[in-house]
């Protein structure tokens, strides 16, 4: 899934992520090439709701496709 298609709740925009953490997690990618586990995306909406630190990695190391596994609500 691409960036422009994941909607970020503005509950996650005002946060930042622990830095060390997150400098961890963009090493962890660049060594390996990829992200640890997929951001969780609601189905039908595409908000995103778990991995937010994930996105942000991404971003930082300028993945063009992100990997995701669909939440629906039951």
């Amino acid at each position: 899934m691409s960036f422009d298609e994941i909607i970020v709740p503005e509950a996650f925009l005002k946060t930042r992520p622990n830095p060390e953490k997150t400098q961890k997690v963009i090493d962890f990618v660049k060594r390996i090439g990829h992200l640890d586990e997929p951001l969780t995306i609601d189905k039908g909406s595409k908000v995103l709701k778990d991995g937010y630190r994930r996105y942000i990695v991404a971003k930082t190391v300028k993945m063009d496709k992100l990997p995701v596994v669909y939440e629906s609500k039951e």
